[in-house]
């Protein structure tokens, strides 16, 4: 797996919820595949972000750093994709006007 848009915006949704279950809830997804992406992400950079236990769910401090560098990244990738998009719709090509 590997890092996408997606699953760094249910880190980030978890981390401000704290909890899989009321994002899985909100996203209408199945607790099971909110854990699980967040399990491949933890796996993926090698470290815990959020410490389990059976009342709640806290970033560690690695999940800490990362939210803070992530949050503004993800935004940038967002405005750089409307940019894209925006383009994509704008008119292109020459226009030739002629005025007396």
């Amino acid at each position: 797996a590997s890092m996408n848009l997606q699953s760094l915006d249910l880190f980030m949704e978890v981390a401000r919820a704290g909890s899989f279950a009321a994002v899985a809830h909100a996203r209408d997804l199945d607790p099971s595949s909110v854990s699980r992406a967040i399990a491949d992400l933890e796996s993926e950079l090698g470290v815990r972000l959020f410490q389990r236990s059976t009342r709640r769910l806290a970033l560690t401090e690695a999940g800490s750093v990362f939210l803070g560098r992530v949050e503004p990244l993800t935004e940038e990738l967002r405005r750089a994709r409307d940019a894209a998009a925006q383009v994509a719709g704008a008119p292109r090509g020459r226009l030739r006007l002629t005025a007396s």
